[in-house]
């Protein structure tokens, strides 16, 4: 099996308790990884080495959960379901660091007695499971993935059996399914996008270079960089004048269904669940500042975020509104583009925690909030302008149900297949019904989906 290369000398009995606490908040209270762990790291000292383990441990944990319980559960005596959450979040470390880190087996009791150290009266218990699970671990024996695919997929892959059935069922292969799923547990690359307003894809990988940031060119978007060091990239020299922005390659692409490449005097493209941004930065450079962007999304701070953005990025001609202000553009948008909130199944490999918090009745609720804004926001759509509909997640509900249910109500909007749009030439993303896709275990992007409907011109 392989192990993590990360090394875990001179690591503080802290940081492995501040794992368990963060494990414990993210798990047991549904709080954010990324949130908890920025704060963490705000409020408390850790060397870089140690801060890079904690996410390591974090992450890895949330990304093979299902692995790591069915090792526990098969390699001792303990049940899963009887164990008090703390104390299963320890073994789910320390079975963690048996698997994927090189900490030796000494060193992974010492940790679980050190977690266990304000407990006195478990620290046996403890102590005893954490060495069967040393000591069995390699003989677990998981379902066969050949007569018991969904039960493997579940077990090995670390997916709830909801989701692996679901995906079987729209993705029609178990085979694909367990691809897709394996994806997901991989650690995704740091993807960057130039700002086409302030350089250009060559311009930018010499920059990073000469800042000890090695890249290579994305495999498919001419705009994206993978950058093989993340530490500290924000303090680059090449972030601080805003000559990029982070943006995986699936979302660089979908942008560019848009069909703004180049701009036009006069063109007006709303987006309309702008977010904090980062599509209409990219939007903005590909219009080359021509024309107008109006930005909108409920949350003020959002926009206020992108509005900081937009100016460190040149990007001059965004403007931001509310969802009231958008009324006097009824009818007059080139392009509306929509990067519908979603359920955000595409994402599973950056936000491993949300497979594990989400639900059925979720996609269902979004499914229904997502129908809401297609229709909403159409009205803003001038005859023979485009309404652009994305998301980042793999869920027929989402995705292709409503674009079909909202054009059976809007008998004045018609499918463009993505295929026939002007300069986007991805043949491997753009599928016979029309639509686009991006899928993590075929193209080492997010998962994303996109649909390109017209209005008809009046005639």
């Amino acid at each position: 099996m392989r192990k993590n290369s990360k090394s875990n000398a001179l690591i503080r009995q802290k940081s492995y308790n501040s794992v368990l606490l963060l494990l414990n908040s993210i798990l047991q209270e549904k709080k954010h990884p990324d949130i908890m762990i920025s704060e963490l790291f705000k409020n408390e000292d850790f060397s870089s080495n140690e801060k890079a383990v904690i996410v390591d441990l974090v992450y890895g944990i949330l990304r093979h959960l299902g692995r790591l319980d069915y090792i526990i559960e098969h390699a001792s005596r303990v049940t899963i379901t009887n164990l008090d959450p703390e104390i299963l979040n320890l073994f789910r470390i320390c079975t963690y660091q048996a698997l994927f880190t090189n900490v030796s087996a000494a060193g992974i009791v010492n940790n679980a007695v050190a977690m266990q150290s304000h407990d006195s009266k478990l620290s046996g218990f403890v102590k005893r499971t954490v060495e069967a699970v040393l000591k069995n671990k390699d003989a677990v024996i998981f379902p066969d993935p050949e007569k018991a695919g969904i039960e493997y997929i579940c077990a090995f892959h670390s997916h709830p059996r909801w989701i692996v059935e679901k995906w079987v069922t729209e993705l029609g292969s178990v085979k694909e399914v367990e691809a897709l799923c394996s994806a997901n547990n991989m650690e995704p690359p740091l993807t960057i996008r130039v700002n086409p307003l302030k350089s250009d894809i060559g311009s930018l990988q010499k920059a990073l270079e000469e800042e000890g940031y090695p890249s290579s060119r994305t495999d498919l978007s001419s705009f994206g960089l993978i950058v093989n060091k993340k530490e500290d990239i924000f303090k680059t020299r090449a972030f601080q004048e805003g000559l990029f922005e982070v943006q995986d390659e699936g979302s660089q692409l979908v942008t560019l269904l848009t069909g703004v490449k180049g701009g036009k005097p006069g063109e007006l493209v709303i987006d309309a669940c702008a977010g904090n941004g980062g599509k209409s930065l990219f939007l903005s450079g590909l219009m080359k500042n021509r024309g107008t962007i109006i930005a909108s999304d409920p949350s003020a701070v959002k926009l206020s975020n992108l509005r900081r953005r937009a100016g460190k990025a040149g990007a001059f001609n965004i403007k931001t509104a509310d969802r009231e202000a958008l009324n006097e553009y009824n009818n007059t948008a080139d392009c509306i583009f929509i990067d519908a909130p979603c359920s955000g199944m595409g994402v599973f490999r950056r936000n491993p925690d949300s497979k594990w918090r989400l639900t059925p009745d979720d996609i269902k609720e979004l499914a229904v909030k997502q129908n809401e804004i297609l229709s909403e926001y159409s009205r803003l759509v001038k005859p023979g302008g485009r309404l652009v509909y994305v998301t980042c997640t793999i869920s027929r509900e989402e995705n292709e149900d409503n674009v079909r249910g909202f054009l059976a109500g809007n008998r004045d909007f018609h499918l463009v297949p993505v295929s026939e749009m002007h300069d986007f030439k991805y043949d491997e993303l753009t599928f016979d019904d029309g639509f686009f896709r991006s899928l993590p275990h075929l193209s080492n992007t997010d998962g994303f989906f996109g649909a390109v409907m017209m209005k008809n011109k009046i005639r």
